[in-house]
């Protein structure tokens, strides 16, 4: 008898899981919405500046560069090599930089039972790689049609900016739990750290330009490795590119763990985060 009722038993255990897993994410829905509304406000040009604006920084950049005459190794055009360079760089920033007021803006949330600190973090994630996504294919098709260099393979672009935006979703996650635990002193560091890291996370540098044994250090960084996918997507195989997506995808795997791991030991302190 016991037997026979275990398929009935795994159908309503499968059912329950789909039931909560549609609630959780009516509610990641009505976060990022929340998110919108308080960041760009409720009128409809409020939400276009969530796209303008990795658009107009990255341009503004691009653009320098192209006027001042400043070539670049490989004959890549120098506009498409600084847009899939900062709009990405932009993602990194904003996730980071943002993950330790998580909490304070959005603390009154927490004590509906439907609504976790997860839910918060990848609503407020998911709103930037969507934007910073839409704002990099735009740019590059946009700047195509003036100098005819389209992009070779959008696909890899797109998924290259996900998995930017995966991996910092990770370190978001334990610069959160870091904030709730006490640890404020962890927001005030990240915000001038995204800026000297700039030559560190591979923005504007390629692998293929520094020797052989300085390469093998810097392809242990993941980011490198994730701006070199993006710009092959872009470019097409003009220059070599030095990537490992098998290396890539664990590093986000890994860091997306010990991000969940961080969030649940930070709701001992807090017993509304327990239920990450």
């Amino acid at each position: 008898m016991s037997a026979s009722l275990r398929p009935d038993g795994s159908l309503g255990a499968l059912r329950e899981f789909m039931r909560a897993f549609r609630v959780q994410m009516r509610v990641i829905g009505a976060l990022v919405l929340r998110e919108l509304h308080t960041r760009f406000g409720r009128h409809h040009g409020g939400y276009v500046w969530l796209f303008f604006e990795p658009m107009m920084l990255a341009g503004c950049i691009a653009g320098l560069h192209a006027v001042i005459g400043h070539g670049m190794p490989g004959d890549m055009n120098v506009v498409g090599f600084y847009l899939t360079g900062y709009v990405p760089y932009y993602l990194f920033r904003g996730i980071l930089n943002r993950s330790g007021g998580a909490l304070h803006s959005n603390a009154p949330l927490f004590y509906h039972k439907q609504v976790t600190y997860l839910d918060v973090i990848i609503a407020r994630n998911l709103l930037e790689i969507v934007a910073v996504l839409f704002a990099q294919l735009f740019l590059l098709y946009a700047v195509g049609v003036f100098n005819n260099q389209f992009p070779v393979n959008p696909a890899q672009i797109a998924v290259g900016v996900v998995l930017m935006g995966l991996f910092c979703h990770g370190i978001s996650m334990m610069i959160t739990s870091a904030t709730v635990i006490g640890m404020e002193e962890v927001d005030r560091f990240i915000h001038p750290m995204t800026y000297l890291m700039i030559p560190l996370v591979g923005a504007f540098t390629m692998v293929w330009w520094f020797p052989s044994d300085f390469q093998q250090i810097m392809l242990l960084n993941p980011t490198i490795q994730l701006f070199e996918y993006i710009r092959e997507g872009h470019f097409g195989p003009i220059v070599p590119y030095y990537y490992d997506l098998t290396y890539v995808i664990s590093a986000v795997a890994i860091t997306n763990v010990l991000g969940l791991l961080c969030l649940k030991a930070a709701g001992h302190k807090y017993p509304y985060l327990s239920d990450v």
